[in-house]
């Protein structure tokens, strides 16, 4: 039946009860601003040998990569900057990265950038260790991963993927236009270093879709079918300070500020990390992979439709927490403050505004039903549902 429903072509609704799950976090945590300033002091990096250094435009010009260089350097370990460009977490990027790892010796990858650069270590460091390249894994699936990643140590320049602590990294296949997951427990970096002095020069733009992303994945984590009482606790207390923050970090940023953000999307990413995401997330991605729509802004033209949606089903105490968290009387209400605040951060609402026509819905609704994405939600909508759904916010 599960199966069925995820289906497009079956109009078929269905309904999910919530169930208690199990927590596991095995990456570590430091978290405060100025925290880059004691890399060097880890111990995990003290008691190296080799390190490699991978990051983004971002990082390298600003003031910060000097500042880790020259920490590193007075260790005398050998640092070596990863020298490809990393542009997308596509398969060709992650297996050069992998290869580049696999015949260097290194003890730790140090991956600093945003959820790009760290998906793409994060699948280096767990594939340099096996055989077989990435394809392998998540298109042919001929191999699974035996051994543990490769020491992983990652710091975020963004806050809103939550990628720092999950077992899980983005792919894409650029020629099929399709995104695809490596997904393990040996994914999850060994640390995660998050220094919300790291996003204090992203522009608006960036702040606002990778902030979205945050707010989506901690009320996606909430209402996910794999929901548990840890994850309830941080996906409320991210959705909260995402809420009260993400407006005023885009057009009024300040340090304050942006160490909520940061703490917001640690905090998503502890969430959602036990859960994944639902709907929303699943039906983004055929946005993103054919129509070059930015993560965060796929995520936001639908959210405010799916809370409508998902809410009404939920058992009564959690609705009730949630749409108190949301400052909202009801699903419309909390619907309608969802989407001021995704117009007052300067993203799109309509499909229309993102260049999307009604001809395209039934692509996105044929692609956007990947069973490990909307299996999680509580309410699954049929096929002709979601492709109402998507003609109303045209």
């Amino acid at each position: 039946m599960k199966k069925e429903a995820l289906k497009p072509n079956k109009n078929i609704e269905i309904f999910k009860s919530f169930k208690e799950g199990h927590y596991e976090m095995p990456t570590e945590v430091i978290f405060g601003r100025g925290v880059l300033n004691e890399v060097a002091n880890l111990l995990l990096v003290r008691k190296s040998q080799k390190i490699v250094l991978v990051f983004g435009d971002h990082f390298k010009n600003s003031y910060f990569f000097n500042r880790l260089s020259s920490s590193l350097n007075k260790l005398k370990k050998e640092t070596v900057i990863y020298p490809e460009k990393i542009i997308k977490s596509d398969i060709k990027t992650v297996n050069n990265l992998t290869e580049f790892c696999r015949h260097k010796n290194f003890d730790i990858i140090l991956a600093i950038g945003g959820g790009t650069i760290i998906d793409t270590a994060k699948c280096a460091a767990a594939l340099s260790q096996n055989e077989g390249l990435v394809e392998d894994y998540i298109i042919k699936k001929t191999k699974v991963l035996k051994n543990k990643s490769l020491n992983l140590i990652v710091l975020p320049t963004t806050a809103g993927t939550g990628s720092e602590v999950t077992p899980w990294a983005t792919v894409w296949d650029t020629k099929q236009k399709k995104k695809y997951s490596l997904t393990s427990p040996f994914m999850f970096p060994k640390l995660a270093v998050i220094d919300p002095q790291l996003t204090d020069s992203l522009p608006p733009t960036i702040t606002a879709e990778t902030g979205f992303d945050a707010l989506a994945q901690a009320i996606e984590s909430y209402w996910s079918v794999k929901h548990n009482p840890i994850s309830d606790e941080f996906a409320l207390k991210a959705i909260k300070l995402a809420m009260e923050t993400l407006e005023e970090v885009v057009n009024h940023p300040d340090k304050n500020l942006r160490d909520k953000m940061a703490k917001a999307s640690m905090l998503t990413g502890l969430a959602f990390s036990n859960t994944q995401t639902t709907i929303c997330h699943s039906v983004s991605y055929p946005m993103t992979a054919h129509f070059n729509i930015a993560h965060g802004q796929a995520v936001a033209v639908t959210l405010p439709s799916f809370i409508e949606y998902n809410l009404p089903v939920m058992e009564k105490k959690r609705r009730k927490t949630i749409l108190r968290v949301l400052k909202s009387n009801s699903e419309k209400e909390a619907a309608k403050k969802v989407t001021s605040l995704i117009k007052n951060i300067g993203l799109m609402t309509k499909l229309s505004e993102l260049g999307i026509r009604k001809e395209d819905i039934n692509l996105i609704v044929r692609e956007g039903f990947h069973p490990d994405r909307v299996g999680n939600t509580q309410k699954i909508p049929s096929s002709m549902r979601l492709r109402k759904m998507l003609e109303e916010i045209l």
